[in-house]
């Protein structure tokens, strides 16, 4: 389908960067149609930091794009709930890896509620998929890709040309890839393990002896299995997960299948504290609830929405500090608008799509632009402040202005809980005024901060 079809109604260009094109490409899509994407989710032996919830932002802010222009979104995102660091961690806690990895994948989601991320449709766990594992692995075996030795099974890539090409590594020159084990039994250094034979933690029987899945099948097979073979549309993660865990995925499903993995494969830069990747083996990470805690979910969403998903970010307390300021700002402007709006009895009629709307639709179609988005919310802040303070009087574009503040703030998955105004506080607003109008300034005034105490004004 030709670009030029997306001048037709009810079609979209979806521009991202391909890191197997490396260069950005287009997605046509049609309103009503379904969109297959895959993000890689969490080996869950510990609690995530905010590093691991970029990637999953950064999809969310696609997943609720999607959504906004009537996608259709398959969206899938497995759970590793069997590794050798969780087996560590149940060793070290004395409790059994399924309740290590229950309780983990539980923290994960209770974050995912913490951060306002819509949730994925779909939540394949390796020990639910075994037997489906064990399938695509036979077929690889039966490929010629896959070969077994003394109950392990690899596979071969040296006979492979089109491994490396996602990464652009060079098979002669490649460095060794993270999980992967040492073996005597590889044909090669650089033959990743597909079934490794162990009777350590949890493990299961299988046509090459008692083992477990290698990480590098797991997520094939989940995709092997839940699209039919079929291609993906999109494929992501963090940077780190390109080489080896993405190109060892992408050469399996190809021998399988025929096909690529993934039409699109969008992957997340790091952040870092200063200039060091945020990693537990470096101890300087921030979980993913303290920083909550501290700063609050809407200041992580701003930090890694205001820089391009592809570009490092350099952390720092400076740089939080900005960001709390900028998120205070909006919440005390929604604040003051709705006070101004009750105080003036003003209803704001609902605008589903206004110039500015579809220009932030663009901008997000265009690499996810939330860095260009950001810079709109801030002139709307500034217009909106300056009309609740008598100092702008453009009165036909206030109300219109009103709907692109809460479309932004919405599509970009902000979210703020402000108090009700109960009958309590509609009776001390009336008082105010009351007091006011009658030249009562000292009570005027101390209802004005039982106002501001309650988080009203």
């Amino acid at each position: 389908m030709e670009s030029d079809t997306a001048n037709a109604k009810n079609f979209f260009v979806l521009k991202l960067f391909n890191s197997r094109k490396k260069k950005s490409t287009e997605l046509i899509l049609q309103s009503g149609q379904t969109l297959n994407i895959y993000l890689c989710g969490p080996t869950v032996y510990d609690h995530i930091h905010i590093g691991n919830l970029r990637p999953v932002i950064i999809f969310d802010i696609l997943h609720r794009l999607l959504l906004h222009l009537n996608i259709r979104v398959n969206y899938i995102q497995n759970i590793t709930d069997i590794d050798d660091k969780i087996i560590i961690k149940a060793q070290k806690e004395k409790k059994t890896e399924s309740e290590i990895s229950r309780h983990y994948a539980k923290s994960y989601w209770t974050n995912l509620i913490r951060y306002n991320i819509l949730f994925a449709t779909r939540w394949p766990r390796v020990s639910n998929y075994i037997s489906q594992i064990q399938d695509f692995i036979g077929l690889l075996i039966k490929n010629g890709a896959a070969y077994q030795r003394v109950g392990e099974v690899f596979f071969r890539i040296e006979k492979n040309p089109e491994y490396g090409k996602l990464s652009g590594q060079v098979l002669t020159k490649l460095k060794e890839g993270t999980r992967e084990i040492t073996s005597a039994n590889k044909e090669s250094n650089h033959d990743f393990v597909l079934w490794k034979k162990t009777t350590v933690g949890k493990n299961w029987p299988s046509p090459w002896g008692a083992g477990r899945p290698g990480w590098h099948t797991e997520c094939a097979a989940f995709i092997n299995k839940l699209l039919h073979g079929q291609t993906l549309d999109i494929h992501g993660g963090g940077n780190d997960l390109l080489f080896p865990h993405h190109e060892n995925e992408r050469i399996q499903y190809l021998v399988a299948n025929g096909r690529e993995l993934s039409q699109t494969w969008l992957h997340i830069a790091h952040i870092n504290w200063g200039q060091e990747k945020m990693s537990k083996s470096l101890g300087n990470v921030i979980s993913a609830k303290q920083f909550c805690q501290k700063y609050g979910a809407n200041v992580l969403r701003y930090l890694i929405l205001n820089a391009q998903y592809n570009q490092v970010i350099n952390l720092s307390e400076e740089l939080i500090q900005q960001a709390t300021d900028y998120i205070q700002k909006i919440k005390n402007l929604l604040k003051k608008l709705r006070f101004f709006l009750y105080m003036n009895k003003t209803k704001i009629v609902v605008q589903n799509t206004t110039p500015l709307q579809q220009e932030i639709v663009a901008n997000l179609l265009n690499n996810l632009n939330t860095v260009k988005v950001l810079f709109f919310l801030e002139q709307i802040i500034n217009f909106l402040n300056r009309f609740i303070d008598r100092r702008e009087n453009d009165k036909k574009n206030f109300s219109e202005t009103i709907n692109n503040f809460y479309f932004i703030l919405d599509l970009l998955g902000f979210k703020f809980t402000l108090p009700t105004y109960n009958l309590e506080i509609k009776l001390l607003i009336k008082k105010w005024q009351d007091w006011r109008n009658k030249g009562d300034y000292i009570q005027a005034d101390k209802a004005r901060k039982r106002l501001q105490e309650l988080d009203i004004i």
